[in-house]
């Protein structure tokens, strides 16, 4: 039996695996679900650079460094939900929950074991907020089964889902995971591969982190694959990309520095050409592999569905059976969809309704997540 909850009004707060920034969403779910506003705070370079490094090498640090960063990515999100609040009529008191996915910083799969690392103290945050803050989604699926990730694929169902369209979510952040939303029988996610990731790598180590990403793939545009289609192939065809599914991928999985070594006389136009050519290739395989179907509507969200040269890539490989289409046209802009779904995560939490991730995660239907209260 659903709980009565004491509004509609819910905040989704997170920071994805590029590192970039703290988002928050402020949204009014239904049986539909509406943006409000959206506010975001960047991380500085320091504490960038620490996430991503436990990130990238694999190695846990003390349990100081952990607490620190645990400490400061908390109060990063609670100034970003209460600077959201701000541009809002609502006060804290009107907003049900929040639900906060914090920072991934470790994600590894061993065999049937997972072990996945967030941070972002939830107790702060609902502390520094006054608002009642649900956590520990992913613990609460690898706790009943699953391996964690990926958790959208529920929200994608919830409010995705056609009964006149066969449809495929591609979410392109630092990884890259799709939901297959069939118009009849079961729908169903996994991660596929690369998605920003090692682009972003690359492009902060080759400009010496001046620029974060390659805003629009203006320097892959500019590169040319061909003289290492080879390697290409070889990197896709590695026991990597050999999964079956349910399947769960962190940017640790990804070595830039391994890869490079194959490109080691490749320009910079080059490498980024072919690092973006990873990305699209890895999707459109995992289609081939893992879609039961011939033809299906393609929408992409996350940061890459902003990088056109990447875009035009997904488009020439999809061909017209998987034509992309403005995700837009669904009800959410891309930028909010996750933030989208760790507030709706929260409004399931709260009132007592188990999540279905049975064949995208391996988890038993289950309730997610932790409620802190204030």
């Amino acid at each position: 039996m659903k709980k009565k909850l004491k509004s509609n009004l819910f905040i989704g707060v997170l920071s994805g695996t590029s590192a970039d920034s703290i988002d928050a969403g402020l949204f009014k779910i239904d049986k539909k679900i509406s943006f409000l506003n959206f506010a975001s705070t960047k991380y500085d370079g320091k504490l960038k650079d620490a996430i991503l490094d436990i990130s990238r090498n694999k190695k846990l640090p003390s349990k100081g460094v952990l607490k620190d960063i645990d400490n400061k990515v908390g109060e990063i999100s609670a100034k970003t939900i209460n600077k959201l609040i701000k541009k809002t009529p609502f006060k804290a008191s009107e907003i049900c929950a929040i639900g906060s996915h914090g920072q991934t910083l470790m994600h590894k799969r061993q065999g049937r074991k997972t072990f996945s690392l967030q941070v972002g103290d939830p107790f702060l945050i609902g502390r520094e907020t006054n608002i009642t803050t649900v956590s520990n989604f992913r613990q609460a699926n690898i706790k009943n089964g699953g391996q964690g990730a990926p958790l959208t694929p529920s929200f994608h169902k919830e409010f995705f889902k056609s009964s006149t369209e066969d449809r495929l979510i591609i979410n392109i952040g630092g990884i890259s995971n799709m939901t297959f939303l069939p118009k009849k029988g079961n729908s169903f996610g996994w991660d596929c591969g690369p998605g920003n990731c090692m682009i972003d790598n690359f492009i902060q180590k080759n400009s010496k982190k001046k620029y974060q990403f390659d805003k629009n793939g203006q320097l892959a545009a500019k590169g040319d694959i061909y003289p290492y289609e080879i390697e290409i192939d070889k990197y896709l065809k590695s026991k990597l990309f050999q999964f079956e599914l349910p399947n769960s991928f962190s940017i640790e999985n990804f070595d830039l520095e391994k890869f490079q070594i194959k490109l080691r006389k490749a320009s910079s136009a080059d490498q980024a050409a072919c690092l973006t050519e990873i990305t699209a290739r890895s999707i459109f395989k995992s289609i081939e592999n893992f879609c039961p179907i011939k033809k299906a509507s393609v929408y992409l969200c996350g940061g890459g569905a902003e990088n056109k040269f990447l875009v035009s890539r997904l488009k020439i490989l999809l061909g017209s059976s998987f034509p992309i289409k403005n995700i837009n046209t669904l009800g959410l802009k891309p930028k909010y969809i996750e933030a989208a779904t760790f507030a709706w995560l929260a409004k399931k939490r709260l009132s007592g309704e188990k999540i279905y991730l049975k064949i995208s995660t391996g988890a038993k239907p289950s309730l997610l997540g932790e409620i802190n209260k204030n």
